[in-house]
């Protein structure tokens, strides 16, 4: 047989045998890919979020916030970045970040949260469905160390060399090539100076736009995938499906031969691309196409926006309804329109609530339509409620799941001003940090046109006594005059009979015996009648005259009002 159809049926063996590898790897990546999305469903993630992928997560965040939203000391204050990363059951990037900014934006309007609950329900009700949705957002991948929101921004700005530069340098070797054959003693030598230079030239271009090449493939994957989603027949998303799929076909000319491009990790997983780096390098076919991608993005960038907002929205959905499933219960809240100012009509009602973050949790019960003073001992729960009632409030009006046997409220702006620290870098002492905190709830309350749901540990403790009682007890009453539904905890028991008028008193309380101290984080209406904090200095260890005078100091304090000299 001639040595040349050896060469050609071994070739052509080849061929056959990488492009059935490729196949084979391809079913075997979907076949782990379902598997792993059956395994997940409802199970909570266990992801590492590191600083840098958090920055990347908040990023669309920060440059869509607005003044109703969750600010970043409310957020700091009852651990939303926790919870975030609990409810985080999203397969794109794009979605995690859509998410983030979603859970940072409480709404007031009944429609957006009831077509939120309809999407959730449809993805929960059909798993067959749903499962397909997911395989082709998983497809889309997350690129982790970047945020595909800030590298769609900054589409425009991509500067590329001329794409007339690159198309001459992919003509100048087939040139130099032929010519070798009529002039070999000047060619060859021009050819080999011609090859250095495209090489050269090549790994200069692409420095400046190699960072961009990743995205590139990500929009590729993204808009393949949207076409998919599109397809797919989901009863009830038509409307996002139609959207999806006028998008994506802009892209068609961005998409057309994007195997060019150089990596193919990052293009599309063709493995056959690693064997075409060097012609690449040489031809410049990948900078060709690059320049005329750059220039596809930046024409059709509000649909690629679009596009962003529609998966990371359905996304969103999806993990929502994941999150709920991981849930021992949770309830739909029921959110009423009241009018700010009118404290008479606002309200919040739960039975049995209970807190994201914590494993075996206490549930707890309460009905008001006034605002809620919290009494009781360190440690005792206060604290946590108020956090409990505050990230569910937030969790009404964003993924309208509440985790509770049953919730109703008025629709709120919610604010805090619990976990409050000393601002070394503007040389601020905690109680300067403390009463621009309360101002800015106080200040919200007088602007804003829907109530303020507010949380408030240990008012003004940066102060003396007689000071922090005299000045917290008068702003806590002006935020119930104004209308405020808040949540306040104190250890000073005389704000339960100065502000009677205005709050209602809730309390913790604890056992404490010989050798130990037992909380129950109960809530219970009324004020706080223990006093264990000395108890506590003896059961731990202190001398017996410490606690003994410290007791009869207390005693004569309550009888007479005055304290007595040591």
């Amino acid at each position: 047989m001639d040595i040349t159809i050896k060469v050609t049926i071994a070739a052509v063996i080849l061929l056959l045998l990488i492009i059935f590898k490729i196949k084979y790897d391809e079913k075997k990546y979907k076949e782990r890919l379902i598997n792993r999305l059956k395994n997940t469903w409802g199970v909570p993630s266990n992801r590492d979020y590191t600083p840098e992928l958090m920055k990347n997560i908040k990023y669309y965040y920060k440059q869509t916030s607005g003044e109703n939203d969750v600010d970043d000391i409310t957020c700091n204050d009852i651990d939303l970045d926790c919870v975030y990363k609990k409810i985080n059951h999203t397969c794109t990037s794009i979605g995690e970040e859509y998410l983030y900014a979603l859970l940072r934006k409480p709404i007031t309007d009944e429609k957006e949260l009831q077509e939120r609950e309809r999407i959730i329900q449809i993805m929960s009700d059909n798993p067959e469905e749903r499962l397909k949705l997911q395989l082709a957002l998983s497809q889309m991948g997350k690129p982790g160390k970047i945020s595909v929101y800030q590298y769609l921004q900054e589409i425009k700005d991509i500067k590329c060399d001329s794409q007339l530069k690159h198309i001459i340098c992919a003509i100048l070797p087939v040139a130099s090539v032929g010519l070798c054959f009529l002039l070999p003693d000047i060619m060859i030598l021009i050819t080999i100076v011609i090859f250095a230079y495209n090489i050269i030239s090549y790994y200069k271009s692409k420095a400046g736009i190699n960072a961009y090449i990743q995205l590139f493939g990500f929009i590729v994957r993204t808009v393949r995938q949207s076409k998919d989603i599109a397809k797919q027949k989901i009863s009830g998303i038509e409307e996002y499906q139609e959207k999806l799929k006028e998008c994506a076909e802009k892209f068609d000319k961005f998409c057309k031969n994007s195997y060019l491009v150089s990596g193919g990790s990052q293009m599309g997983g063709d493995i056959l691309d690693s064997l075409a780096d060097y012609i690449r390098m040489i031809f410049h076919i990948d900078l060709i196409k690059i320049c005329s991608m750059a220039k596809e993005a930046a024409k059709y960038e509000n649909e690629l926006f679009e596009i962003y907002e529609i998966i990371g929205y359905i996304d969103s959905m999806v993990s929502i309804a994941s999150y709920r499933q991981s849930l021992e219960y949770y309830c739909v809240p029921e959110l009423v329109h009241t009018d700010s100012g009118k404290s008479h009509d606002i309200f919040i009602e739960c039975n049995e609530l209970y807190h994201p973050l914590i494993d075996d949790p206490v549930k707890n019960s309460i009905k008001t339509n006034r605002c809620v003073l919290l009494t009781g001992s360190n440690a005792s729960g206060k604290s946590t409620f108020i956090k409990t009632v505050a990230l569910n409030a937030i969790m009404a009006q964003t993924i309208h799941t509440v985790l509770a046997k049953n919730y109703r409220s008025s629709y709120y702006y919610i604010y805090s001003s619990m976990a409050l620290r000393d601002d070394l870098f503007s040389n601020e002492s905690y109680y300067i940090v403390e009463i621009k905190s309360l101002k800015r709830i106080l200040d919200k309350v007088k602007s804003s046109s829907v109530p303020v749901l507010c949380f408030i540990d240990e008012v003004l403790r940066g102060t003396n006594t007689l000071e922090r009682i005299a000045s917290s007890s008068e702003i806590l009453a002006k935020l119930s005059k104004l209308g405020a539904m808040c949540f306040a905890a104190t250890h000073d028991i005389e704000l339960t009979s100065i502000l009677e008028e205005h709050f209602s008193n809730y309390h913790f309380e604890e056992h404490v015996d010989d050798n130990d101290v037992l909380f129950d984080y109960k809530l219970r209406k009324g004020k706080a009648n223990t006093r264990n904090a000395i108890k506590l200095l003896k059961m731990i260890g202190y001398d017996d005259d410490i606690t003994y005078n410290a007791e009869n100091h207390a005693i004569n304090f309550l009888d007479t009002g005055v304290w007595n000299k040591i």
